[in-house]
């Protein structure tokens, strides 16, 4: 991270902003995750298995990062990165690193790591039993569509935090900063990434779940905000005297409207709709089929929308979001 004297806004400023402003802007952060996440299961068909990824790709950023220590104006840039990604000495993990980064049980991790060698996605060093990111230039595009929708979606969420803070930035602007010094952006990114899929996986052991509740969490902040809602201190109360209205569709989802979003085959939904109706999270209404964040006072402590999780969700992202809205502000008044 940059120092403390050079960024423009502080972390505790943005982290404010988000928990005074928690319909609007959290919003717009599980929308950027949705996308992030969805452009995962697409290729790999379950977040569990993109996360082992993830992890690789955050140690493969750290690793080009660090020939900035031999030279300091070591290009890191997304445009080099392929280049960077097949020089740099490989930096190949055990399992247990997995394991303890990312929370998902070991002989799932050795379960996955299998498919995603067979797959060509990652390489083994037989050897020593450790793992690293194979990056092949016949997947260069695919990868490439997947990260310049990473850094939209970023950057978007960046935006929307900049109009906040009555900051003139411009998106375009702001995916030149990320492309420019993407190694380093991406590395703490996927960071973010791994310690909040971390706490999902360990909170309801599915991860898959998070991504199916996170297309209900988005309309249902989106309704409440137009309710008049603000902080995250009366969410609970709201939802409980806005469930009726829900019933007319407002902040509800359906197996079909999910499947459409995610890729996520409808049947998958289903099944995974009805778990997080028993674990508590959604409700599920018996006439129109559709579902609801449930924020019935009894079952507070099994939910998303849990104070200390939404605390935690902002403390893990609003370094990074600060990072970078200091970066482009600098960048910015040095070309006037």
């Amino acid at each position: 991270m940059i120092p403390e004297s050079l960024k423009t806004v502080s972390s505790s400023a943005i982290a404010n902003l988000l928990f005074k402003n928690h319909s609007d802007l959290m919003a717009e952060f599980y929308e950027m995750q949705s996308k992030f996440l969805t452009s995962r299961y697409q290729i790999h068909k379950n977040i569990e298995t993109s996360n082992i990824s993830i992890f690789l790709a955050r140690n493969l950023h750290l690793t080009i990062m660090r020939q900035r220590e031999k030279r300091l104006d070591f290009d890191v840039s997304l445009k080099n990165f392929f280049e960077n990604a097949n020089q740099v000495d490989k930096d190949p993990q055990k399992i247990i690193s997995i394991v303890n980064t990312t929370g998902i049980p070991k002989e799932t991790v050795r379960r996955k790591l299998k498919k995603l060698v067979e797959k060509n996605f990652v390489e083994m060093d037989k050897k020593n039993k450790e793992y690293y990111l194979s990056l092949q230039y016949k997947k260069k595009s695919e990868f490439l569509k997947m990260v310049d929708s990473d850094i939209k979606s970023i950057s978007k969420f960046v935006l929307v935090i900049s109009k906040y803070l009555d900051l003139n930035l411009n998106q375009n602007f702001i995916e030149d900063e990320i492309k420019s010094q993407f190694s380093f952006y991406f590395y703490h990114f996927y960071s973010c990434q791994l310690s909040w899929l971390k706490m999902w996986q360990t909170k309801i052991k599915d991860i898959d779940l998070i991504f199916i509740v996170i297309q209900a969490l988005i309309p249902t902040l989106k309704y409440e905000s137009k309710s008049g809602y603000v902080g995250p201190d009366n969410f609970h109360t709201l939802v409980g005297k806005t469930n009726i209205k829900y019933k007319s569709s407002a902040g509800t989802i359906s197996a079909s409207s999910i499947s459409e979003v995610s890729g996520i085959p409808r049947a998958t939904c289903i099944r995974k709709l009805e778990k997080l109706v028993q674990l508590g999270m959604l409700v599920r209404e018996i006439k129109t089929k559709r579902y609801y964040i449930n924020q019935s006072s009894s079952d507070r402590t099994k939910h998303i929308t849990k104070k200390e999780n939404i605390l935690y969700t902002i403390e893990i992202f609003t370094e990074f979001l600060s990072t970078v809205i200091s970066a482009v502000t600098r960048n910015k008044k040095n070309k006037l």
